[in-house]
């Protein structure tokens, strides 16, 4: 018997009425749509990147420290490990499967198959703590917390944790990791072996190929390149990421079965919308998650009788604030 706290839990989940051709019509995958997201993001990471390699090269240290603060800023957004595990991107499938893996080259301390094994407990159980610890709520989240990620430009500790893990992972059973959480051992322990088996090829391959790419910029002589491409997760302006991704779920109702009620949306710009691969329609991917991304704002516009006004971040983050007061509340003592 299991001894993890986890189980499965028999949840009616209460959908909106919509039309089932309506929703074959937003579910509809296109090839164009997932490559124009993909190698549009490519080419904003690869922009920011060679500005950055410009600036250094000619000795633009006032101009090269505010580049590395966006680049470092752009690669806090990583959604494409989400999407891309969704299998939703694209029609073809092995074009999901090879931007999966190549995002995972990209952003290499973001395993997607490992991911997945979490994931589709935290969609089919979200916020249920009895069968998913993928977003725990209720959690307070404060205002702090990103004006922490603001002044915290250089994550060294996040670096050397990131580097300890994946040498870890390399010659250690998963299992045996002293820094892995309850749940993610339970998730691990419920995947296939087939499964577990892929995650640790992709976690090597992943890893070992930016060990053998600093190298080479070490021995040419290119070493500033590993600031570039291998380490813009700990470094940078990630504080705009937290202020948009942590409105998913935060401040909303727990154990509840209308994803309405448990999930977030929220009003971006259109920039951030595509960096953040329109997930702010967060209520609606929870409840079909079926609809790729690029899809979601128009399914929401099409739908919109069925779904509450999306908040704007200043809307979000007040509700999030009230609720983190509460949580963080200690009650008087009475006398």
């Amino acid at each position: 018997m299991s001894s993890y706290p986890f189980g499965h839990t028999e949840i009616s989940w209460v959908r909106p009425d919509i039309d089932k051709e309506v929703l074959r019509r937003w579910t509809r995958r296109s090839n164009l749509n997932g490559l124009f997201h993909c190698i549009g993001t490519l080419a904003l990471l690869g922009a920011s990147g060679y500005l950055c390699w410009h600036l250094f090269a000619t000795e633009q240290w006032g101009w090269l420290a505010l580049a590395l603060y966006v680049h470092g800023g752009l690669f806090a957004f990583r959604p494409q490990v989400h999407e891309l595990s969704h299998n939703t991107v694209f029609k073809t499938r092995w074009l999901n499967r090879l931007f999966a893996r190549v995002f995972g080259l990209v952003h290499w301390t973001s395993n997607h198959v490992r991911y997945w094994m979490s994931h589709k407990y935290h969609h089919k159980y979200t916020l249920h703590k009895a069968s998913e610890a993928e977003r725990v709520v209720p959690r307070p989240q404060t205002t702090e917390q990103v004006l922490l990620r603001a002044v915290q430009v250089v994550d060294i500790t996040g670096a050397i944790t990131a580097i300890y893990d994946a040498l870890f992972l390399l010659f250690v059973p998963f299992w045996k990791n002293p820094r892995r959480r309850v749940w993610e051992r339970y998730v691990y322990d419920q995947a296939t072996d087939s499964e577990r088996r892929d995650a640790w090829i992709t976690h090597a391959y992943q890893f070992l190929g930016h060990a053998g790419f600093a190298t080479w910029a070490i021995l040419s002589g290119n070493w500033f390149l590993i600031a570039i491409v291998t380490l813009p997760s700990f470094y940078g302006g990630r504080w705009y990421h937290t202020l948009v991704h942590d409105t998913m779920h935060v401040g909303r109702t727990p154990e509840a079965n209308d994803f309405r009620e448990s999930c977030r949306s929220v009003r971006l710009d259109p920039l951030t919308s595509f960096l953040y691969w329109h997930m702010e329609w967060h209520t609606e991917h929870h409840t079909y998650a079926a609809i790729p991304c690029y899809n979601l704002r128009r399914f929401h516009k099409a739908t919109g009788d069925h779904w509450e006004k999306p908040q704007t971040l200043a809307e979000a983050w007040r509700e999030m604030t009230l609720s983190s007061r509460e949580l963080l509340s200690i009650p008087a003592e009475e006398s």
